[in-house]
């Protein structure tokens, strides 16, 4: 059975067990790699662009890697095919109706209407007719101090 973006959400969200993993690649081989074998120890501190490139090239020299790049992405390949056989479970498609049904309306609430929206909105409009307030109230001031100076200039000139 297929389902929606919004019903995988709600199906990762209330059953974490069957969250899959994100597809593999050389990138996240190495990351879990460098976890692995702990190669930050081994790398000199300069810039980070550096660092990576550098890390990343330790990796891929390390003698273990390939191994550890083909074993990675075939765990991660059957990690999704038995969240997939789960999925294609009629029990399992059963409870995750059920939870779909139960959390659907309010997942889409959450992810559609932001209640803070009008609030947000509401609170900008503020702010800017606040500034012109005080726009309107710097201008008069000016414009009564210049003048007064223009005044002022006038009588000491004559």
């Amino acid at each position: 059975m297929k389902y929606s973006e919004e019903e995988l959400n709600v199906i990762n969200e209330k059953r974490p067990d069957l969250r899959k993993k994100p597809e593999p690649s050389t990138n996240t081989a190495i990351i879990e790699f460098i976890k692995k074998y702990d190669l930050v120890s081994q790398l000199p501190k300069n810039s980070i662009s550096q660092e990576w490139l550098s890390l990343k090239q330790l990796a891929l020299d390390h003698r273990d890697f390939p191994k550890f790049q083909t074993d990675f992405f075939n765990e991660v390949n059957e990690h999704n095919k038995k969240i997939d056989m789960k999925l294609e479970d009629p029990q399992t498609q059963k409870e995750l109706d059920f939870l779909i049904k139960k959390y659907s309306i309010s997942e889409r609430l959450r992810h559609y209407i932001n209640p803070l929206y009008f609030y947000s909105k509401y609170q900008k409009k503020y702010k800017v007719k606040k500034e012109i307030k005080l726009f309107k109230i710097y201008k008069a001031f000016w414009m009564l101090l210049i003048f007064v100076l223009s005044i002022v200039l006038i009588i000491f000139v004559f």
